[in-house]
């Protein structure tokens, strides 16, 4: 049995004690596995914070919540959130891309603008640069390294401060922040909000020198982004900075990391990737896919009763959509347990950038970063290994968006 007491095999015997049976979550700690959950698309559960929340994990279930019409973002309210969101709750007030309706999606249009397709290709050369410099010195100072300290984190960071357009010498200042507020359980409220509060200084008035002296950054493109009557203020501006810093990094290097384990743990596969160089952005897609980073998703909130997956949701109800398990759906993914870099997953949408009106709007940048990581690294370290057996690594059991590795040592 399960530390939870989940056997994995619970049939409930109807809606009502669906409706009453409330189970932990996650399970046991996080090991980079997915975690054991009860049997069905949809059971109810308590968040670490204590939240009762829906958690959906059928494959048609997630993808049915993800574009639901009664489901959606309210992070002005004080219901279900997760991280930093729980200490916003109330605070912002403006639109937001962690809200929904003719707001958001006013919003997202303008905030779309800039992290068009032609705009991270002009990014490749400046993710390549940074990428070998971090491999120069990791081969400088020679084997083991920590792929996590050493590239997984500091890539995307350099990169986000570079489109942000804010000195590289403040990056370690940004994960600092970071660090308190994607953080579950470890900080008070006090903490995240002061994180918070000082990020938002620092950007405000960076933005003020921008309005003076715009340059190729992301803050002067959202100053200068317009559409018809509708401009960026602001406020706004610095919430989209904010959910840059505080979601394209953290999940970025989540992933980064959970790649290059995925592929250590399956030799084989490392091994057809060295032979065929040309096979990176399927692996990139597969492991993505395959390789868990955390076992959370966002909080939802039920706008009105509906069913979903053979129980009904009240109006209020926290829903969490976990991506990860519907994409290990016996039902839609036989081979669920399985990784062939060979093939990214064709046949079915995936949710590995989520769906819908709330789909990332950074996901071209963030694949182009994993898979610049990955294939810099391989073709550097033709010999890389774990230095560790994969199975003893730690992970962050108390952090979303991101979670992932602690550390990573390798040799070659």
């Amino acid at each position: 049995m399960s530390p939870s007491g989940w056997t994995g095999h619970e049939r409930p015997e109807s809606e009502a004690v669906l409706n009453t049976r409330v189970h932990p979550f996650p399970a046991c700690p996080f090991s980079g596995e997915p975690p054991p959950l009860p049997e069905g698309p949809v059971f109810r559960a308590r968040l670490p914070r204590g939240d009762l929340v829906w958690v959906v994990t059928g494959y048609e279930e997630v993808r049915a919540a993800l574009n639901h019409p009664l489901l959606g973002r309210h992070v002005t309210t004080d219901d279900p959130h997760m991280g930093a969101e729980a200490s916003m709750a109330g605070v912002l007030r403006d639109r937001t891309l962690l809200l929904d309706g003719p707001a958001h999606t006013q919003l997202r249009r303008l905030a779309a603008k800039p992290l068009a397709a032609g705009r991270v290709a002009g990014l490749l050369p400046r993710i390549r640069q940074l990428a070998d410099r971090l491999l120069d010195g990791i081969e400088e100072t020679g084997p083991p390294a920590d792929l996590v300290a050493r590239l997984a984190f500091p890539l995307p960071l350099g990169v986000l401060c570079d489109l942000l357009g804010v000195p590289a010498r403040d990056g370690p200042a940004f994960r600092q922040w970071a660090d308190r507020m994607t953080t579950i359980e470890a900080a008070t409220e006090e903490e995240t909000l002061a994180a918070l509060h000082t990020m938002f200084t620092y950007l405000t008035g960076h933005l003020e020198g921008k309005r003076t002296r715009p340059g190729e950054d992301l803050l002067s493109a959202w100053l200068a982004a317009q559409e018809a009557d509708d401009t960026l203020s602001d406020a706004e501006i610095i919430q989209l900075a904010f959910s840059v810093l505080f979601a394209g990094y953290e999940s970025t290097a989540a992933a980064i990391g959970a790649c290059i384990y995925g592929l250590l743990r399956h030799p084989e596969q490392l091994d057809i990737l060295r032979a065929s160089p040309g096979l990176l952005p399927n692996a990139v897609r597969a492991l993505m896919r395959s390789q868990l980073a955390t076992p959370y998703y966002r909080v939802l909130l039920a706008r009105t009763d509906f069913r979903l997956g053979g129980v009904t949701v009240e109006r209020g109800d926290g829903v969490m959509p976990l991506t990860w398990a519907a994409q290990r759906d016996p039902g839609r993914f036989p081979d669920r347990g399985s990784l062939d870099i060979r093939h990214g997953g064709e046949g079915a949408p995936d949710f590995v950038f989520g769906y819908g009106p709330h789909a990332c709007l950074g996901a071209a940048l963030a694949t182009a970063m994993v898979e610049i990581a990955l294939g810099t690294l391989i073709g550097r370290l033709p010999g890389l290994r774990p230095a560790v057996p994969p199975q003893t690594l730690a992970w962050h059991t108390d952090r979303f968006p991101g979670g992932g590795l602690r550390r990573l040592p390798v040799c070659w």
